[in-house]
């Protein structure tokens, strides 16, 4: 990029270190913005998320009062209606000018410019656009009421998109991991999300106690067991795995998120207070064991020295006693049970 010099480099590595802290998608468009106009002055900034297949918009300009009111709803039904909404869904591209898009003179006399851009102070515009995994771009927007954007601009632009996009995406992976904890996550599973200083910032239900159990108590409340955040200090990072009383728990980053912990416990065996609780006869409880170690009923009469008949029998008064359809849902609450 022969326009740029040190100085701007190292600007656009600090707008990607400043987005770091960003845990929400609202959080990246509020620190994205006001760091674009430091690295490329503009009069006013736009925030369009545009819905790939419809071509629906969602809209914001800084500051609110550029724009009158109602005026882009007007003009703009869909991002086909802007002409840099509409390149950059299209396809990824380059920071692109409004001059590069449209025609100045097919602008000039449009509605287009005439009642939102030119009343909006914008007379000169650029953008870049970042993909969601929403099948959604968003584009932000940079517009000037004097002075085209120069080629310098566009390549301190295309510079920091990448960091924009990448913080966009672990914005949207945070989102999906708090809406999995606000979830029944599957059995036998739990999610623990971290602060950038690797402490808990979020569990789901069993996720702290099973880290107490199998890691020992943390030296303060937030924190990891001491084994776990030594862990996690010391890249490569393979699964961390502990096996207590017959229960083994693996401990893994979860794939694309840094600060995200997945968490899986297998129960080998049943605790006899959980068996207790369920109300199970040792009878139950025998075909219950052998059901979760084996599927087919004829093995299961094999091991236990009964008739298919009589396991069939067993299996479904078990089922109907806690309350489940199958021989493995009644396997899975008893494992539930015994974590």
């Amino acid at each position: 990029m022969p326009w740029l010099a040190d100085t701007d480099v190292d600007a656009a590595h600090g707008f990607a270190r400043g987005l770091v802290d960003a845990r929400t998608t609202a959080d990246v468009r509020e620190l994205a913005l006001p760091g674009l106009c430091d690295l490329v002055p503009a009069d006013v900034l736009t925030w369009d998320r545009v819905e790939l297949a419809a071509g629906m918009v969602d809209h914001q300009a800084l500051p609110a009062e550029a724009e009158p009111r109602g005026a882009f709803a007007a003009t703009v039904a869909n991002a086909a209606g802007h002409p840099l909404l509409a390149a950059h869904a299209a396809r990824r591209r380059s920071a692109l000018r409004l001059s590069e898009a449209v025609a100045p003179g097919w602008l000039a006399r449009s509605e287009l410019y005439a009642d939102l851009l030119h009343r909006s102070g914008i007379e000169y515009g650029i953008a870049i656009g970042v993909r969601t995994e929403r099948r959604e771009v968003v584009v932000a927007g940079l517009g000037r009421t004097e002075r085209e954007f120069s080629e310098r601009d566009r390549d301190v632009l295309d510079l920091v998109t990448p960091g924009l996009e990448e913080a966009w995406r672990a914005a949207e992976a945070h989102a999906r991991l708090v809406r999995v904890l606000s979830a029944d996550p599957p059995p036998g599973t739990a999610v623990v999300l971290l602060d950038r200083y690797g402490e808990i910032e979020d569990s789901s239900l069993d996720a702290e106690r099973w880290l107490a159990e199998h890691f020992g108590p943390a030296e303060h409340p937030g924190w990891l067991p001491a084994p776990v955040a030594e862990w996690l200090a010391l890249p490569p990072r393979p699964p961390l795995a502990s096996v207590r009383d017959g229960r083994r728990l693996s401990v893994r980053l979860l794939p694309g998120d840094p600060h995200a912990l997945l968490l899986e416990e297998d129960v080998a065996r049943f605790r006899a207070d959980a068996l207790d609780r369920l109300g199970l006869t040792p009878r139950e409880t025998e075909v219950l064991c052998a059901a979760a170690a084996m599927q087919d009923e004829a093995a299961i009469a094999w091991e236990l020295f009964l008739s298919v008949h009589a396991v069939s029998e067993r299996l479904a008064r078990l089922e109907a006693k806690l309350g489940v359809r199958t021989p493995a849902e009644a396997v899975a609450r008893a494992r539930r049970e015994s974590t």
